[in-house]
């Protein structure tokens, strides 16, 4: 599956940090923070309602951000 950066489909998302120095952590099952390593300022990426728990994330390749994938 091939998703352009900053776009989705039906299945996956594509989110990009906004910091070039930052972490991400799951949110119990809402969600996913981004955090800034160097100020703590955090921003929650969550999936689409839809979704539902049905969903799972992970670090892009080139570890610019994360990808949120329906399972």
């Amino acid at each position: 599956m091939q998703v352009a950066r900053g776009e989705s489909d039906e299945d996956a998302l594509i989110h990009p940090s906004p910091w070039p120095d930052w972490f991400a952590t799951q949110d119990s099952l809402t969600g996913v923070f981004l955090c800034n390593n160097a100020t703590g300022e955090n921003v929650k990426i969550e999936p689409p309602r839809e979704w539902g728990r049905n969903w799972a994330w992970n670090i892009t390749e080139d570890g610019s951000g994360i990808i949120m994938k329906r399972r």
